[in-house]
């Protein structure tokens, strides 16, 4: 059984979800990357999000937002609803594309500097996998520091899979990317220099660090002819252990889990009584699934 997931309202989130089998499904295309920002602009044109950074590598996606009305899960169905029916339509396969059995894994953000370090650690990943020396190098889609300073990007609906149509409203989509929690008061110029600033010492690290070890990088032309069927030699371990909340604070860290399990109680004693027949018991506040799809009462969760 899924466990009870507390989600509230202006929470920031990194959300990371694997391919099947971490198979490079996602593996860098133009075509592909075209999608894939089409698909995460439509998908927050209809569910409201702040999305700080994002990063689609081979097999795995990583995404950092902050959730503006507690239904985080809606925008990620959406994202990955579509991103996952365009890889197959463009590959002419059947059945799941993302890691079957799980659910996307919400690690919660509790500071600002929590969220900076994760918009950092999203925007450089494809450079700490060793396959590329510098994050714009990365022929996939990724949230570079340029296109943060811009504030949006702008991306052109598919035209494979997606119904045709002449509305000018679907055929573009802006894709919108803010500034952290704590920084709406920079500009998008300034915020953006701040966000090039640390990425660009997190990749000096992490080419030093490479050099020392004598190590290689991957390289742009091999990440574009990787097979879409194939997987890292490392043995996959699947419903491996997944964090729930990153901080560096631990009071942070801890106070999150505390009300976490605190929500889980709350919501498994509510859920017992709605078996039973109760229709009426009240659900604590940052319940999700009930709440949109039955319809439960709610109540505040203090």
């Amino acid at each position: 059984m899924v466990q009870a997931f507390l989600f509230e309202e202006l929470t920031a989130y990194l959300v990371t979800r694997n391919t099947s089998e971490r198979r490079y499904f996602l593996r860098p295309s133009q075509e592909l990357c075209e999608a894939i920002l089409y698909c995460i602009a439509d998908a927050q044109a209809h569910h409201p999000v702040a999305i700080h950074a994002f990063a689609a590598m081979s097999n795995h996606l990583h995404i950092v937002f902050t959730d503006l009305d507690g239904t985080a899960p809606l925008f990620v169905q959406a994202m990955n609803q579509n991103i996952a029916r365009f890889v197959n339509c463009t590959l002419r396969r059947y059945g799941a594309m993302w890691e079957g059995g799980a659910r996307p894994n919400y690690c919660v953000l509790p500071q600002g500097g929590d969220v900076m370090d994760k918009v950092v650690y999203t925007i450089t990943n494809p450079v700490k996998a060793g396959l590329v020396d510098r994050h714009q190098h990365w022929p996939g889609a990724l949230s570079t520091s340029s296109q943060i300073s811009k504030g949006s990007i702008l991306t052109k609906r598919p035209k494979k899979f997606f119904a045709k149509t002449e509305d000018p409203e679907l055929l573009t989509r802006e894709l919108i990317l803010t500034p952290i929690p704590g920084e709406g008061m920079l500009s998008p110029e300034d915020y953006g220099k701040v966000v090039s600033e640390r990425v660009a010492a997190e990749e000096a690290r992490i080419a030093e660090e490479r050099e020392a070890n004598g190590l290689r990088w991957f390289g742009r032309k091999n990440c574009l002819s990787l097979d879409p069927y194939d997987a890292p030699v490392k043995p996959w371990k699947p419903f491996s252990l997944r964090p729930t909340v990153s901080s560096k604070n631990d009071e942070a860290k801890r106070y999150r889990i505390q009300r976490q399990k605190r929500f889980g109680d709350l919501y498994n004693t509510a859920k017992k009584e709605f078996r039973e027949g109760n229709r009426d018991v009240a659900f604590p506040e940052g319940t999700f699934f009930m709440r949109v799809y039955w319809a439960v009462a709610v109540e505040p969760f203090l």
